[in-house]
């Protein structure tokens, strides 16, 4: 049974919870600034001034206000304040709208290393929490001020975001999607690996395909168990959605993406304010009655979902004999009618839920200012979900309105509220897809899921500081190691999460295209040959960190990767791939060239000059020395204490979650003792 005690408790474990993610993010930002966007960064914030706000780009580009010292000090305000949310010193509204601000700003001074779905979710999330459910009236959520009416753009939120996720995938034409063979690619082709993804990637491909089913059942018809007003059905679809992001954690790295996911679960498990009843035997008796038809209705909700959505498809193996597998039925013409349909319906339904719950709001506080500002409350969430809804009416061409509101209305709050509001969508079409996938019959009667993961994979030639080249190779050509993506076949992935490292993130997306669209790539290689310090920290070279020795060219080469196999009929089936011998397991990997990406360049190259002339970027390096634009003692300090850190982002950001738990826990111990004393 809900109790106010319950409620107010999942309320603080959220408002906490967010100001942890807000943490996490701004440590990892504060960590990767140097090398991303300062001056003699990537993407030099003097040029992201221009671009992201031109009113304050004069006294910038003039030296009167110093772009590194001001991101330094915003950021380091982001954390402070986030602090104090999540070890619950505060929580109140403004405090919210402060950090989202301030991630904002950071966020539009990130250039091309801050355009990522999680950046725009935490900032939706940070804003509806500020003006729909935080306190205004006090620094602490108390049993006063459950908000029951500020959940719902919250639930609303996580449903959007899940559903956008799963139609899109169909809506895309994405062959694996539609045969459910999109895990047979997912682990390997996936950003950054985690530790499990080798092992996931070999499980049966009626398992993988089963999981592809599972997620799609998840992310499109168990949405709508978020925005019903029964709570035994809300948890029953929070848990699920918990459930997939707990297996998405643990075969990948999506930096704080999963655990807001989860975050945004926790309004959906807080009872609205008139299940508070008088605990008695009866009532828990017809709890159990509730849950139970509850749990009957999501289950068969689900069935008649799942045969719609699947059809079993006959294969003929090679020797004749007939296989049944599963296959998607939904088309892309299905999914534009069924949001043509219903949303419009569940925008509405959501509307009149939150209503409800502010009539009930309103009812408790009839006159006065508590009334006033409950109506107030009230019509901001009605406010806020419209605002949050605007994306889903992209998804079919044929939403022209909702309720009393035309098209032409639509766009325009769209158009005026875009800051606030996005859409989303993860993974619509499936990378790193062979091109003999899809084609031929293999022994268990499927087309074989060839893996080819386009990876950039730069080397170098490395000298001494006599200019003596250190290499015995061929060539004299070494490769290059980063701390986090594939590089060496012997290289295991590795748990980076919740950090996520921005640069070898956007090295993935490089590789999917050509280095014409990828100037920030040059810029990067122009700096590793300039020796900016920042920008090397961002290799897992300890000599060239340590200054011991320095790159004289680099180039970069394309290769195709894959994780190597364990000996399996499904593995034997597959074409090109690498079996494990039974006494040998040290190559997760195997790959094979490409071609090459970017020629061989030195830091004397003209065109390269000339490349980055061209495309905006500033040349060599602004900040030798390790200087941060030569500002003084407090820059060193800093660069020394990113140094420690920014190999070991994950025991940062520990360290950090840590104080704020023990501060928590000995505000709270205070608190009781205090509350003891008194009684006494």
């Amino acid at each position: 049974m809900t109790t106010p005690t319950n409620n107010i408790s999942l309320s603080k474990a959220y408002t906490k919870g967010l100001g942890y993610i807000f943490l996490i993010a701004f440590l990892s930002y504060y960590v990767q600034y140097p090398a991303l966007s300062s001056i003699g960064g990537i993407e030099p914030s003097n040029i992201l001034f221009r671009r992201a706000f031109p009113s304050i780009y004069y006294p910038v580009d003039k030296g009167y206000i110093d772009a590194d010292g001001l991101v330094e000090l915003i950021t380091l305000v982001g954390v402070a304040i986030s602090m104090i949310i999540a070890s619950g010193i505060a929580q109140h509204a403004l405090l919210y709208l402060l950090v989202t601000a301030i991630y904002y700003f950071l966020v539009l001074l990130g250039g091309q290393f801050y355009t990522f779905q999680w950046d725009i979710l935490l900032i939706e999330a940070g804003f509806l929490t500020a003006v729909c459910f935080a306190p205004w009236q006090s620094l602490h959520l108390t049993t006063k001020d459950t908000p029951s009416v500020g959940c719902w753009p919250l639930r609303f939120l996580l449903f959007k975001l899940m559903f956008m996720s799963g139609i899109v995938k169909i809506q895309a034409e994405c062959p694996t999607w539609q045969n459910l063979t999109a895990l047979e690619y997912h682990f390997a082709t996936q950003c950054l690996p985690g530790p499990l993804a080798w092992y996931a990637h070999q499980l049966p491909p009626f398992l993988l395909r089963l999981g592809v089913a599972t997620t799609f059942v998840i992310e499109i018809p168990a949405t709508i168990f978020l925005i019903v007003p029964w709570l035994g059905i809300r948890r029953i679809g929070a848990w699920m959605q918990i459930v997939l992001q707990v297996l998405i954690i643990a075969t990948g790295n999506y930096n704080f993406f999963n655990i807001l996911t989860m975050a945004l679960c926790i309004p959906c498990m807080i009872g609205e304010d008139n299940s508070v009843k008088k605990w008695s035997r009866d009532t828990s008796r017809l709890e159990q009655h509730l849950k139970t038809i509850q749990t009957v209705i999501c289950v068969l909700f689900l069935a008649i979902a799942c045969k719609e959505m699947f059809h079993v498809e006959q294969y003929m193996t090679e020797g004749g004999k007939q296989m049944r597998w599963l296959k998607l039925s939904m088309t892309r013409h299905d999914c534009n009618n069924i949001a043509e349909k219903t949303l419009p319906t569940i925008v509405l339904f959501t509307l009149l839920c939150t209503f409800v719950s502010g009539v009930r709001l309103v009812r408790k506080n009839v006159t006065g200012l508590p009334g006033l500002s409950s109506l107030t409350h009230t019509f901001v969430c009605l406010t806020c979900i419209i605002i949050t809804a605007m994306p889903l009416f992209d998804l079919s061409p044929g939403m022209h309105q909702l309720g009393f509101l035309k098209q032409s209305t639509l766009r325009t709050i769209r158009r005026r509220t875009s800051v606030v509001s996005h859409g989303y969508g993860l993974f619509r079409r499936m990378t790193g897809v062979g091109k003999a996938s899809f084609t031929g019959i293999n022994a268990l009667g499927l087309p074989p899921s060839i893996v080819s993961r386009p990876e950039i994979v730069l080397e170098a030639i490395i000298v001494d500081e006599d200019g003596s080249v250190n290499s015995t190779s061929e060539n004299d050509w070494q490769e290059l190691n980063f701390r986090w993506k594939p590089g060496g076949i012997d290289r295991r992935p590795r748990q980076v999460a919740p950090h996520q490292p921005r640069f070898e993130w956007r090295m993935w997306f490089a590789a999917l295209g050509a280095v014409q669209h990828n100037a920030w790539l040059v810029s990067f290689v122009d700096k590793i040959l300039a020796g900016c310090p920042h920008v090397i920290d961002l290799l897992d070279e300890p000599e060239l960190i340590a200054k011991k020795k320095r790159i004289q060219m680099v180039r970069a080469q394309l290769y195709e990767y894959d994780f190597t196999r364990l000996d399996t009929e499904w593995s034997r089936s597959i074409p090109g791939v690498d079996i494990l011998d039974d006494d040998d397991h040290s190559a997760w990997w195997q790959r094979k060239a490409v071609r090459q990406y970017l020629p061989a360049l030195d830091s004397d190259n003209e065109s390269l000059k000339e490349f980055l002339q061209h495309a905006g970027y500033g040349s060599a390096c602004r900040d030798e020395g390790g200087r941060c634009n030569g500002v003084g003692p407090s820059c060193q300090v800093a660069y020394f204490l990113r140094r420690i850190f920014s190999g070991k982002p994950l025991f940062f950001s520990v360290v950090a979650i840590f104080s704020c738990v023990m501060i928590d826990v000995t505000r709270s111990s205070s608190q009781v003792m205090t509350r003891k004393v008194k009684r006494d």
